[in-house]
């Protein structure tokens, strides 16, 4: 029993080929993105973390007297934090999105011309099937053909078949009665 992959054609076989490569490079640029996008969030998790640790330390325990401004984080200082996590964040999504179309580019043009090659192997393929019955149906054809008169043939050298009668014929007995 021949498994699958003998009994692809070698078209097909390329454009499988050309699709798991395409497919496997989109996947990891696609997980390298997830991958920084984790760090980016994990990164800015631990200092979010950090700073409203250190504001509740100092509210907690510092006596309000001895706080000065730049003991307890600001607003001013958590928005910077969210602006920089914003900016990674958009760098990662540019990232990522130039390394989808470096891939694409770089195997839209192989999957094209095995997309083609393979269109053109169904294509020739279909019409040899095509050739093939017409070829079997012409020959079933004559086959039948050559029986039936081979058939009539001794049929009329044996006599067997009589010749039927015409209507004419059968009427001018009846009236001749």
């Amino acid at each position: 029993m021949n498994s699958f992959v003998e009994t692809i054609s070698p078209a097909a076989k390329n454009h499988v080929e050309a699709r798991i490569d395409y497919f496997s490079d989109l996947t990891l640029a696609a997980l390298q993105s997830v991958r920084q996008l984790s760090d980016v969030n994990l990164q800015f998790g631990r200092d979010w973390l950090q700073a409203s640790t250190e504001a509740c330390r100092t509210a907690l325990l510092t006596p309000a007297g001895e706080r000065t401004a730049g003991d307890v984080p600001g607003a001013d200082q958590l928005m910077q934090k969210l602006q920089g996590w914003q900016q990674q964040v958009n760098q990662v999504a540019t990232d990522f999105q130039a390394s989808i179309n470096q891939v694409v580019q770089q195997h839209a043009p192989q999957a094209a011309r095995t997309a083609s090659d393979l269109a053109v192997a169904v294509t020739q393929k279909a019409a040899a099937q095509a050739d093939q019955q017409l070829r079997t149906q012409k020959a079933m054809a004559k086959e039948i053909h050559d029986q039936s008169r081979q058939f009539a043939n001794v049929a009329a050298q044996s006599g067997s078949m009589a010749q039927p009668a015409s209507m004419q014929s059968a009427d001018e007995k009846g009236n001749k009665n």
